[in-house]
């Protein structure tokens, strides 16, 4: 935590000092606490200052401001914007404090507790929730204060503000991911930094989060790799030109189909890179490279971590290429889905995010892409999802294509989709197609299209050369 602001005995004026955010906790899903240092004279009587607090992650736009009152007292109030009421939870506890400070010894000086509430709570007058928090510092608090401390009242400066919210417990995935749209994209006390230098963007993460969340992580960032480097504290806001070396934790290969690189376009041209740039750290991180997986795609997994909650986008198949120009895009519904709170991440790809679970150890959520695979598939776009790069290299992935088009395989092979896709065959142009055809072939699907793999296992021009399969064929496909 950054130290308060020193107190200046000898000279009455404050030193120039900069109010800020200083600690964000984040404990389970339910308990955030954060921590505001300021340097104000509570003795002005004309005193009325309010500050912005831009790095607070929970929805709303944060403010803390002090005000004289006629009567002497201090009015302290914590804003967060009209916000849903009760979307903290229904039992919410919120308490608001705030404390003397005296170098490394702090007095307290009030604090209100909201207790066992839908937290915000509605403003019976207006139908709408309060906006802020409040409670009040009396003279006579900070002249026990500044007893308690030894301490000069009238040359004191240092404060601070403390709020915490408890939910009180478990809640549903999705209220979970709407009460903090953003904890990826702010960076207070977050030891982890990964970087996608093609955007110049950040997400940040705690480390023992990480850790805690997935194996690979763990192994990660518990080993000696020279290339996870500590990266000094006072660095440059961006790293065009660095030096520094960083490890790249990615896949192996790039998404050729159904990458979420669309969707990073659409979200940069809505988010620009630029405030993801941070100001110079007091503190050092450890910088992660990230280069072969989308930015979108890593913030919806980061979040998925912390709440159990995320969407994904239309398959590239679902849509057909010769649509009406007013049909709906994949695009256009990625863009719809997030058009009420773009400040949430967006839908993603169930290819991509399965690859970046498979990497990252991820069952559960491996269990939730294959899912939404099979939600998604119809008979016109099984055949390209059977032949893609993600069906290639994952067998259980594959399984699930394989298993639709066995139990639809005369509406299949009958579609304009198998056709396309059985042209490309023809021309070898699908790279890892003959183990799914063998597979097929194994199933006795396609007593129709035998010819094609035949073609395909016994070609010349062909890199897998099967003619040991001829025997099988024949046998085959005079049954048919």
């Amino acid at each position: 935590m950054v130290a308060p602001a020193a107190q200046n005995a000898a000279n009455p004026a404050p030193t120039p000092f900069e109010h800020k955010l200083v600690k964000f906790d984040l404990e389970g899903h339910f308990h955030y606490t954060f921590t505001v240092d300021l340097e104000l004279d509570l003795t002005d009587p004309k005193l009325d200052k309010k500050f912005d607090l831009k790095d607070v992650p929970i929805v709303g736009k944060w403010q803390c401001g002090f005000r004289s009152c006629d009567d002497g007292s201090i009015r302290v109030q914590l804003w967060h914007s009209f916000l849903p009421a009760g979307i903290w939870g229904a039992r919410s506890t919120v308490l608001l404090e705030v404390f003397y400070f005296k170098g490394v010894e702090a007095e307290r000086l009030n604090s209100f507790k909201w207790e066992r509430s839908p937290q915000p709570a509605l403003n019976p007058k207006s139908s709408r929730s309060f906006s802020h928090f409040y409670t009040t510092i009396k003279p006579e608090m900070l002249t026990s204060a500044a007893k308690a401390l030894k301490d000069d009242l009238k040359v004191h400066r240092a404060y601070r503000v403390t709020f915490s919210i408890d939910s009180g417990g478990a809640e549903p995935p999705k209220t979970l991911l709407n009460r903090l749209p953003a904890l990826e994209l702010s960076t207070p006390y977050k030891g982890v930094c990964l970087f996608f230098p093609q955007h110049e963007a950040d997400l940040w993460a705690d480390s023992s989060f990480l850790t805690r969340s997935s194996p690979y992580f763990k192994t990660l960032l518990a080993s000696e790799f020279a290339e996870v480097v500590t990266v000094p504290s006072k660095r440059a806001r961006t790293r065009r030109g660095s030096s520094i070396d960083i490890v790249i934790v990615d896949d192996d290969w790039k998404d050729s189909d159904d990458s979420d690189d669309e969707t990073d376009e659409l979200y940069f041209k809505a988010h620009s890179p630029s405030q993801h740039e941070r100001d110079e750290l007091q503190r050092s991180y450890k910088e992660i490279k990230i280069t072969k997986t989308a930015f979108t795609t890593y913030r919806a997994v980061l979040a998925y971590l912390r709440t159990g909650h995320i969407a994904f986008a239309p398959l590239s198949s679902t849509f057909s290429a010769d649509a009406d120009a007013a049909a709906p895009t994949r695009a256009s519904r990625i863009k719809a889905a997030v058009s009420s709170d773009p400040s949430l991440p967006y839908p993603v790809s169930p290819k991509s995010t399965f690859r970046l679970a498979h990497l990252l150890e991820l069952g559960e959520l491996q269990h939730l892409c294959l899912a939404n695979l099979s939600s998604q598939l119809t008979i016109n776009c099984a055949p390209y999802e059977l032949f893609s790069d993600t069906s290639v290299c994952y067998d259980a992935w594959r399984k699930i294509v394989l298993d639709f088009v066995v139990d639809n395989c005369d509406a299949v092979t009958a579609s304009d989709g198998w056709n396309e896709m059985m042209a490309k065959l023809k021309r070898n142009e699908i790279e890892g197609a003959t183990p799914i055809m063998v597979e097929l072939f194994e199933r006795k699907v396609l007593k129709t299209d035998c010819r094609i793999l035949h073609a395909l296992l016994v070609q010349p021009s062909s890199t897998h050369h099967f003619s040991q399969f001829d025997s099988a064929y024949l046998a085959f496909s005079s049954a048919g």
